[in-house]
């Protein structure tokens, strides 16, 4: 009986999400990857240098780049720094603190910071304004990171590397600023919907903020080497939005500068560099690169569009993007899922590509605050140093129900999109 490889490949890339789900370690998956990758590469008799012709040097480059640069303003406390002042100055009521914590992080995110960074720093500093004010921390916790997550579709933030490289293995070409711009409404409206169902507009005390953000008085000033990062952050966006350089050399560029002007110590912003992250990112390209040569997209396509129609194209891609990402990396949806939509698009012309591709993506960050995801694992371990690892497995279930609303609330809103023909 001849085997149908296109058919194990989509089977092997199931079988790595699944232990996905169990292993938390990211540097393992992307292991796991590569080495399925090779085993399945040899079942279709590909000869060792092939199937490592498949490795995305491309991403990586676009990847590693923008991180490293990026690890400079961690490593001198920029970031955080900056965070702080922001929170400080905006923040006044308690009912809105939430929502200064949300657009706090759409900011981070779209100059740029990592996602996990910024959900670290912002969900973080979130539970302790909660503790100190006696606000739901949970709320507090998740308001940063989603927003940080909001803000990750920005062009010159790493993750769209993955977005491009993803369409580039389809074939598609994606407007990063028309789905930056739609993810901005949507995670809005989604965050919106998080906040009421969290009962943020039930307050203590006085209805004010001002005893919580006492823990953010007395900040220092900005350092030499922290504003040289900054305007780092500047120039970063110049080369890619004013000179068209690929987001991954300027991110090079810039962070050697800044590091010869003495912003940070060459080997403190190496070791904020993810080794974990890359080899997540490129172990599994490997994989998806593999399963686009044997034609299992074809096959994952057709199972999809068997289902959809016209309208229907974009909430379910987003949904399946969303359900992915309550186990997994959002990156991983991303790279994983874009190479179905030509076949998909193929089957259902009259649907709009530009709306499949933005759906697809926003799905992958929709339900990131669910505790199994990498990035709410951080705010549940924000959670456990405030309050302890007991305490912390109470919010678990709320947690993981505020993800599942994040998936239906942009699913939604990517609905409504198509119908009103957002991308054409």
């Amino acid at each position: 009986m001849q085997v149908d490889m296109a058919v194990v490949s989509i089977l092997a890339v199931v079988v790595v999400f699944v232990i996905g789900a169990f292993k938390k370690n990211p540097l393992h998956l992307g292991i796991l990857g590569m080495l399925v990758a090779f085993l399945v590469g040899k079942a279709a008799g590909i000869a060792d240098t092939t199937i490592m012709g498949f490795f995305p040097t491309t991403l990586f480059v676009r990847v590693f780049g923008i991180i490293f640069f990026f690890a400079i303003a961690q490593a001198n406390g920029a970031i955080e720094l900056l965070a702080k002042k922001m929170i400080a100055k905006f923040g006044a009521n308690a009912r809105l603190m939430p929502f200064v914590l949300f657009y706090v992080g759409v900011i981070l995110g779209s100059i740029g910071i990592n996602s996990l960074a910024g959900m670290a720093i912002l969900g973080g500093i979130g539970v302790s304004l909660a503790a100190a004010s006696g606000a739901n921390p949970l709320l507090y916790g998740m308001a940063g990171g989603y927003g940080v997550a909001c803000g990750c579709y920005s062009p010159i933030n790493e993750y769209t590397a993955n977005i491009i490289s993803a369409c580039e293995t389809a074939e598609l070409t994606p407007n990063l600023i028309g789905i930056y711009l739609f993810c901005l409404v949507a995670f809005s409206i989604s965050f919106v919907v998080i906040y009421f169902c969290m009962g943020g507009f039930k307050v203590n005390r006085d209805g004010t903020a001002a005893s919580s953000l006492d823990v953010l008085k007395d900040l220092p000033a900005f350092s030499r080497g922290q504003i040289i990062s900054l305007l780092g952050i500047i120039a970063v966006i110049a080369l890619v939005v004013i000179f068209g350089i690929d987001v991954g050399w300027a991110g090079i560029c810039v962070a050697v500068v800044c590091i010869l002007l003495g912003a940070c110590k060459c080997g403190e912003a190496m070791s904020k560099v993810s080794l974990g992250s890359l080899m997540l990112i490129c172990g599994m390209g490997t994989l998806i690169n593999l399963v686009s040569e044997l034609g299992g997209f074809e096959v994952m396509s057709s199972l999809l569009a068997s289902i959809m129609s016209t309208h229907t194209v974009a909430p379910l891609m987003a949904i399946t993007a969303s359900i992915l990402s309550l186990f997994t990396i959002s990156r991983l949806v991303v790279i994983t899922l874009i190479p179905t939509l030509p076949g998909i698009l193929a089957a259902i012309p009259s649907a709009s590509v530009g709306m499949a591709i933005t759906a697809t993506c926003a799905g992958a960050f929709a339900s990131c605050i669910g505790p199994l995801s990498a990035c709410g694992a951080l705010v549940m371990s924000s959670l456990g140093q405030q309050y302890g690892e007991k305490e912390a497995q109470n919010y678990f279930t709320k947690q993981m129900v505020m993800g599942i609303v994040g998936m239906l609330v942009v699913a939604a809103v990517c609905w409504a999109g198509s119908y009103i023909g957002v991308f054409g």
